[in-house]
């Protein structure tokens, strides 16, 4: 695999892209970020619109009016990159248009513009845009290939992050409006007002001996609420029902959706326990519609059928639809004021996650959002351990370090095993006689399990736990997915900015540390030195004849020559010892609290160590030492110092160590 040439500078252009929100600031960085990473003189950036399935131009840097507005052909260009989802290179830009208008060439001449790179922004198999890359050479191969590919990556991420956090603001807002009017309609009246109400004017002015209701889930033929009242007592008692919507007395009123008198009410094993106990008694059954929706059934008691009256119906069925309207409008604040709070939830949450790189305390932060919001007993994300094929837990509310090293194993332990291996969301409205679940914190009565899945790429799930069988309901499922979503796009985006990082650091070619990491070493045991009172050596290392080597045999031999070589120098050294490449065949390694005796023993080592090795030509060793503070204090005269060592080491022949080289006084 390439390797990605990486630096300091990179991030620095980078990090804005992933901690901006602003879609058109975003644009405007990638289209001027871009040139800097390519060295190219102007890009213009381009979004996809998903519902018109068009590219419009988003952003652009360094183009002139007149130019954006030419460029058709152009858009054409990074239409078809994205279409075929890779990078297309243009080495000349003037043959798209000189069967076209000469003025325009002529613009395209005043622009200073002849190569033209097409960059698809893609986002988890989903196309964000794209992004042309303009140059004022002829580019007949593109060197910065990887480097544009990983920004690119990068870019089109924080585009995906930056359009979801405006959608879910609108999202907000349009809710908030809703609650409002919501609001506005309940205002008279809670849910238990309405309720209380209900079943004593039903009582009362029909003259009935006791009332019932039921609020049901039509759709999913469920009972959600029952309450009864009995004449002449203060209180209204609900209970959880047991009863089957589609059988008995509720069944019939469901089928006929109209007002029936029961004679003798049927008691069937699906009846209510409130309508058990007055078998045999006659009844009254309303249902609650609201435009043709039954939310529930209104059932008065009488001792004699007499008593039932067209009347009393008509009323009955009046009483049902206002309290019809009013709980309907109830359950729709309910809702409306639910959905906000999960929006806003949602809406904080996707906020702090791509506004900032600290993962592992954002994590835990909206783990603990997540608890306190909606009284989980526990939230916990776990990830892959791809060599063990085994999940463990990276982030818990409730489970202790030492949990948090049981390794469960893919599609073996657990539910949370089971989602890894079959990446489909799984809920146990009941765990205790749940196949898949395996006990872990005490009380947990049910649980939900989602894949936190980077397109095709699972990176490990979201576990909640609740105290309560059943203690999900749908929209708390749904909001989890679509959090669960969200916080796999953190994970990723954590995993790229780390990675970056890396390379940043590391030398791509021997995988170690570079120079600028060298730099941050140096520095760093030099304060270290100096406070604890302790010495550090400094090896400048050049190979001998490597460049004959290189010259007989070609870079890439010189390459496998560099990898095999600094194995060899890190085999030698401690593990606190730092190896780096300096640049070209050049290393240096730094021996930490070692004195000039220790670090002589080292070198004649790792030189020996060199000099055996069977290439042709031979490539051997020179070697130039520098010790702290014995032989200077200051970094830059330290360094310098090893460097001659070093540099005198190769005059006289190579394959030696030298010590510290002092120069003798002119004369």
């Amino acid at each position: 695999m390439p390797s990605i040439p990486v630096h300091a500078e990179f991030i620095k252009l980078t990090k804005p892209l992933l901690e901006n929100a602003d879609p058109k600031k975003i644009c405007n960085l990638l289209a001027r970020n871009i040139c800097a990473i390519a060295k190219a003189k102007a890009a213009l950036v381009v979004q996809y619109d998903a519902d018109r399935k068009m590219l419009r131009t988003a952003g652009h840097h360094n183009l002139s009016p007149n130019y954006r507005n030419l460029a058709g052909k152009d858009i054409t260009i990074v239409r078809t990159a994205c279409e075929k989802r890779t990078m297309m290179l243009i080495r000349d830009i003037r043959k798209l248009y000189r069967k076209g208008d000469k003025n325009i060439l002529k613009k395209i001449k005043g622009e200073g513009i002849v190569s033209l790179v097409a960059v698809p922004l893609i986002h988890n198999d989903t196309l964000i845009g794209g992004i042309n890359v303009y140059f004022p050479r002829r580019i007949q191969r593109l060197k910065t290939k990887e480097p544009l590919s990983l920004f690119a990556k990068i870019g089109a991420s924080a585009l995906f992050n930056a359009r979801t956090k405006n959608m879910l603001n609108r999202e907000k807002q349009i809710l908030k409006s809703m609650y409002g009017i919501g609001t506005l309609f309940a205002s008279l009246f809670t849910f238990d007002d309405v309720i209380r109400i209900l079943l004593k004017a039903a009582v009362q002015d029909v003259n009935g001996e006791s009332a019932g209701l039921i609020l049901i889930d039509e759709r999913e033929k469920l009972i959600t609420n029952a309450c009864e009242y009995v004449r002449d007592t203060d209180s209204v008692k609900c209970h959880i029902s047991t009863a089957q919507v589609d059988e008995g007395a509720p069944g019939a009123i469901l089928r006929g959706r109209k007002p029936v008198v029961f004679s003798e009410i049927n008691i069937s094993p699906g009846t209510d326990p409130f309508v058990q106990k007055k078998k045999g008694a006659t009844a009254a059954g309303v249902p609650l519609l609201v435009q043709k929706k039954m939310i529930g059934i209104l059932f008065v008691n009488f001792s004699n059928t007499a008593y039932i009256t067209d009347d009393d119906i008509d009323y009955l069925s009046t009483l049902a639809y206002h309290s019809a309207v009013a709980l309907d409008n109830l359950n729709l604040s309910r809702k409306v004021s639910r959905e906000d709070k999960e929006t806003a939830l949602m809406y904080d949450v996707s906020q702090s996650l791509i506004s900032t790189l600290d993962f592992d305390q954002l994590l835990n932060n909206v783990l603990q959002r997540l608890k306190d919001t909606f009284d989980f007993l526990n939230v916990s994300v776990l990830l892959i351990d791809e060599e063990k094929q085994a999940l463990y837990t990276h982030a818990s509310i409730v489970y202790s370090a030492e949990d948090r090293d049981l390794r469960l194993r893919i599609g073996q332990d657990g539910i949370t095993g089971h989602v890894a291996k079959t990446r489909r969301m799984y809920y146990s409205p009941d765990v205790s006689n749940d196949p898949y679940y395996v006990v872990g914190i005490p009380n947990t009565r049910s649980e939900v399990c989602f894949p936190l899945l980077t397109g095709d790429h699972l990176i490990g799930v979201l576990d909640v736990e609740s105290s309560e069988v059943n203690g999900f309901t749908q929209d708390a499922i749904r909001l989890l997915s679509s959090l669960s979503a969200q916080i796999a796009i953190a994970i990723d985006n954590a995993r790229l900015y780390e990675e970056t990082k890396k390379l940043s650091l590391t030398d791509p070619l021997t995988s170690l540390s570079n120079r600028r990491s060298f730099e941050m070493f140096v520095e760093a045991e030099i304060r270290r030195a100096e406070r604890y009172r302790r010495t550090f050596v400094i090896m400048m290392i050049d190979f001998d004849n490597f460049k004959n080597y290189n010259d007989r045999f070609g870079h890439m031999a010189g390459d496998i020559v560099l990898q095999k070589l600094s194995k060899i120098m890190k085999e030698v050294i401690r593990d606190v010892d730092f190896l780096c490449r300096y640049g070209g065949d050049e290393f240096v390694v730094i021996l930490p609290e070692t004195d000039a005796s220790f670090a002589l023993d080292v070198a004649e080592r790792m030189r020996k160590r060199i000099a055996v090795q069977k290439i042709q030509p031979k490539i051997t060793l020179s070697i130039g030492i520098a010790s702290f503070p014995h032989d200077a204090r200051d970094k830059s005269r330290l360094i310098d110092l090893a460097d001659q060592a070093c540099y005198e080491a190769k005059q006289r022949g190579g394959n030696r160590v030298i010590f510290t080289f002092k120069p003798k006084d002119k004369k």
